[in-house]
């Protein structure tokens, strides 16, 4: 039997292979243990393997506390047998593996199209980036151009830079390897799809005068977003499909959320910014009816005698200071 002690991260940290039938392991906290586990849930003597005849192993709660767990079930008090499975002492995982355990096929060793296309890749994506930034400050008519584009040229390669570090940091020290240009590809390839998608369909929704263009292009660059962030974490962690896909769905959330809040405190204070109010619609249907131009001057003639009348009457009742002059 093989039995595999499972750090945090998900790969094993100490493998030890037993031999011949009725071989023991014992696992706990104790130095006479097969297997010392650093853990204080676990008690001194707390778990034994047995490799069996047949090539099963049983597996026996030497009476803790917190018992031994096999599956997710607590292994009740006369053991349990089993060909394979995750043992759980406290909180330590082990794998065990025997002779009848399947194994599958061997993999043909394949690259994916990133990694097989990676400096490429790179390459046109941080060029997708400056080329943005540099229209970005085109469009802006700075006083000097050259100026704001190499600004925007040196904090575009920054903040690729330091972005592709963090998670080359984190594919060093989960599997061993840096993968610097899988993830510059990734994060410049996003970057700039996002980019000049949503400058495109906000082009596009301008031009056509289809608002739901742009709402379009918001749920795509979110969309971008979760696909580059389940990319990179799948490079840099062990994490299964399920787990990456749920951590980058909520990460994609607070940062949609970060976005929104700024982006709504920067329309704020914009000082060109209008509020156009709720849209006017005229109805169809004539509101004044048609009239003769002789009723319409009777009808001037008559305000204006009325406000003769009020005018001299407000003069008798509050007399100007220098009427007398």
């Amino acid at each position: 039997m093989l039995v595999e002690q499972v750090g945090a991260l998900g790969h094993p940290i100490l493998r030890q292979r037993f031999s011949g039938a009725g071989a023991e392991c014992r696992v706990g906290q104790d130095l006479d243990c097969d297997i010392v586990v650093d853990d204080e849930h676990a008690a001194a003597q707390h778990a034994l393997l047995t490799l069996l005849e047949d090539g099963r192993v049983r597996v026996q709660d030497l009476g803790t506390h917190n018992g031994t767990r096999v599956g997710g079930k607590r292994v009740p008090p006369d053991g349990t047998v089993i060909e394979q499975g995750e043992i759980i002492v406290g909180h330590t995982r082990l794998h065990v593996r025997t002779r009848h355990t399947p194994i599958g096929q061997e993999r043909v060793f394949r690259r994916e199209f990133v990694q097989k296309y990676r400096t490429p890749l790179a390459a046109g994506g941080v060029a997708a980036c400056i080329a943005y930034a540099g229209f970005r400050q085109w469009l802006n008519a700075p006083s000097s151009l050259s100026r704001s584009l190499i600004t925007g040229t040196l904090i575009t390669l920054g903040v690729l830079a330091l972005w592709t570090a963090l998670w080359s940091l984190m594919t060093k020290l989960n599997k061993g390897r840096w993968e610097v240009r899988v993830h510059l590809t990734i994060a410049s390839m996003g970057a700039a799809f996002c980019a000049w998608g949503y400058w495109v369909g906000g082009l596009v929704a301008y031009a056509a005068q289809w608002s739901v263009l742009a709402q379009v292009g918001v749920v795509v660059v979110g969309a971008t977003a979760f696909v580059a962030l389940y990319l990179h974490l799948r490079e840099a962690t062990r994490y299964g499909r399920h787990i990456a896909l749920a951590f980058a769905g909520a990460s994609t959330i607070v940062i949609s959320a970060i976005a929104w809040v700024i982006a709504v405190g920067v329309d704020t204070s914009d000082v060109n910014r209008m509020d156009l109010g709720p849209d006017v619609r005229l109805e169809t249907r004539r509101v004044v009816p048609n009239r003769d131009i002789a009723e319409y001057l009777i009808e001037v003639d008559r305000l204006q005698r009325a406000a003769g009348r009020e005018r001299q009457k407000s003069l008798l009742d509050a007399p100007l200071a220098d009427a007398g002059d």
